[in-house]
């Protein structure tokens, strides 16, 4: 099974927050959105749902109001034929309106072992539920000393310390371990019969 190189960029930062993957062209969208997850280091604790072409993919969800597809039954291969100029777009958290674009980078890849593998990235991912965007900039605005009352109270919640600079990949490769685990792909070399 060839592999997709992905870039996921989460819009409307500034420095931009974005991290470059490769995943297994048959990974379903629901295990993408767990990897964005672990990339981002977020806690998956909020609804998400995948866009491509006007096509919904998410989970199904009691007060949703259009029709959405479940991302365990859509294969990335499948979505990434359809992304218009090679784009399709991740929202994540439907308060804090956490919007990605995810650029298909290249498709049809050999096999890399472990996989997925988290190749680049750059800037910390804000923390989970401080009010979006606007309060990623009261917060970053805080952290670089201004006086920004919002940003001083989401400072706090996170316990007085974030660098929004701060990346650390060795960490990243190693939050992806068991998700590698899971595609069984450790230990074996790329093309060898499962």
């Amino acid at each position: 099974m060839a592999d997709i190189r992905l870039r996921i960029e989460l819009l409307n930062t500034d420095p931009l927050v974005w991290r470059r993957v490769v995943v297994p062209e048959q990974i379903n969208l629901h295990r993408l959105h767990e990897l964005i997850q672990d990339v981002m280091i977020w806690g998956d604790c909020h609804l998400y749902e995948f866009e491509c072409n006007g096509r919904y993919y998410g989970e199904s969800d009691e007060w949703g109001d259009g029709a959405i597809a479940l991302a365990r039954n859509a294969k990335l291969k499948a979505v990434a034929t359809r992304a218009k100029d090679n784009v399709f777009h991740y929202l994540y958290d439907f308060g804090d309106d956490w919007k990605h674009r995810i650029v298909i980078e290249a498709t049809g890849l050999e096999e890399t072992n472990p996989c997925p593998q988290f190749i680049d990235g750059a800037m910390a991912c804000p923390p989970e539920d401080i009010g979006g965007t606007i309060g990623y900039a009261a917060l970053k605005a805080a952290a670089a000393g201004k006086k920004d009352k919002l940003g001083q109270e989401l400072l706090e919640m996170v316990g007085d310390e974030f660098d929004p600079k701060a990346l650390d990949k060795e960490e990243l490769a190693e939050m992806l371990e068991p998700f590698q685990a899971g595609f069984r792909r450790l230990g074996e070399a790329p093309g060898e019969p499962r």
